[in-house]
C-alpha cells in the first residue's frame, strides 16, 4: 500500500506541475513538501507527458491499469484547469508565508533577526552634555521624570528654535518635532492648548501628578511633557529687554560651574552683555557683525552692540573651557 501511495502523490505532483508550466524549481519543492513528499531532481527537470505511459512495478499495475483510462478521460474532460490551478496556487502561498513567518530571510549580513526602527533616532552632538545640568534642575508644572537623552534633545533644537522670528507656540512644536515625527497636527494641538493656559507657580494645587514617568506615559502625554520641557529651555535661552525692562539677568549651571549673564539696553541703542565664567571662555554677540572677547581664566567678559532695533533678536554665544561646544542664547529688544 506503501508503494501505491506514492506513487499516487507522485501522480498528483506530474499533474501540478504540468498545470505550472512556468514554476521555478524552489515552487515545485514548496509544492512538494505541501503534498507531504519530496520531488526528485529528475522529476523537477523533466516535467513528464501526464498522457506518456509510464512503466509500472508489479505491486502497481493492477491499480494502474484499471484506472488508467478513467484517469486519462477525467483529466481531459473536467475542463477545470484554471480551477485547480487558482487552488494549487492559493494552497502554495499559504505554505510559503507560513515558512516565511516561522524562519524569516536574513540580509546576507545578519545571523539572526534584529529590529530595524521605521525612524533614525535623533543624534545628540557630545557638548550639549556639559551644558544640561541646568535643564536637569528645571522644575516642571507636572513633575514628571524626562529622560537625559529627550533632554539633551530638546536642549540642542531649542538653541536653534529661539534665533527664528516664530510665534512662540510654533517654535515649541519646531524644538519638539524630531521627537515625534509625522505629529505635527497634534502638537500643533497641544502646543496651542500649552500657551493659552495659564502659567503655574510651583505651589498653585496640591493634586497628585497625573504623569509620573516619562517613557510610561502614553504617545500624547509623552508630547506634553516634551512641550511643557522645552517651553522651560526656551524662556531660560531667551533674554528680554526693552525700554520699561532694561536689564535681564540669567544664571546657567554647567559641569564647569555656574555662568552669570547680564544683559542692558541702553537709551543709546545699544546692548551690552556682562558675563561672569567659572573658567576661562569666550563671549560672542551676533547681529550681522560680530564682536567677540575672551580670557583664559575665570573672571569676567564684557561685548557690545551698537545700533540695534526694536523687535529684532540678537545672538549670543557662550563657550567654556573644558566643554566642547557653546551654548547659543538670544537676546529679544522689544
Amino acid at each position: 500500500m506503501n508503494r501505491d501511495s506514492e506513487d499516487i502523490q507522485r501522480r498528483i505532483l506530474m499533474l501540478l506541475q504540468d498545470l505550472l508550466p512556468a514554476a521555478s524549481s524552489p515552487d515545485v519543492e514548496a509544492a512538494s513538501r505541501v503534498l507531504g513528499c519530496e520531488a526528485t531532481g529528475q522529476f523537477a527537470l523533466e516535467q513528464p507527458n501526464l498522457l506518456t505511459p509510464r512503466p509500472m512495478n508489479s505491486s502497481t499495475s493492477d491499480f494502474s491499469e484499471s484506472n488508467h483510462s478513467f484517469s486519462q478521460e477525467s483529466f481531459l474532460e473536467l475542463g477545470d484547469v484554471p480551477v485547480v490551478q487558482e487552488r494549487f496556487q492559493a494552497l502554495l502561498k499559504t505554505h510559503l508565508r507560513g515558512e516565511i513567518e516561522k524562519n524569516p530571510p536574513l540580509f546576507p549580513w545578519e545571523t539572526e533577526i534584529l529590529d530595524y526602527g521605521t525612524e533614525a533616532e535623533p543624534a545628540i552632538e557630545p557638548g550639549i552634555w556639559g551644558w544640561l545640568r541646568q535643564v536637569r534642575a528645571m522644575k516642571l508644572p507636572v513633575p514628571a521624570h524626562i529622560p537625559e537623552s529627550v533632554l539633551a534633545i530638546l536642549l540642542q533644537r531649542c538653541q536653534e528654535v529661539v534665533q527664528l522670528s516664530l510665534q512662540d507656540g510654533k517654535k515649541l512644536v519646531r524644538a519638539v518635532e524630531e521627537l515625534f515625527p509625522g505629529q505635527d497636527e497634534a502638537l500643533n494641538y497641544l502646543a496651542v492648548n500649552l500657551m493659552m493656559s495659564p502659567s503655574r507657580s510651583p505651589s498653585a494645587g496640591t493634586a497628585e501628578p497625573v504623569i509620573s514617568n516619562y517613557e510610561a506615559a502614553a504617545p500624547a502625554q509623552q508630547m506634553l511633557l516634551s512641550l511643557l520641557a522645552a517651553k522651560e529651555i526656551v524662556s531660560s535661552l531667551t533674554l528680554k529687554v526693552s525700554a520699561q525692562e532694561p536689564t535681564v539677568n540669567r544664571h546657567w549651571e554647567t559641569d564647569a560651574g555656574v555662568v552669570t549673564l547680564q544683559v542692558t539696553y541702553t537709551p543709546q541703542a545699544s546692548i551690552r552683555v556682562q558675563a561672569s565664567l567659572p573658567c576661562g571662555g569666550t563671549l560672542l554677540l551676533r547681529n550681522g557683525q560680530q564682536t567677540m572677547t575672551q580670557r583664559s581664566t575665570p573672571g569676567c567678559l564684557s561685548a557690545e552692540l551698537f545700533d540695534s532695533e526694536l523687535n529684532h533678536t540678537y545672538g549670543l554665544e557662550v563657550a567654556l573651557q573644558g566643554l566642547e561646544a557653546p551654548l547659543s542664547f538670544a537676546i529679544r529688544l522689544d
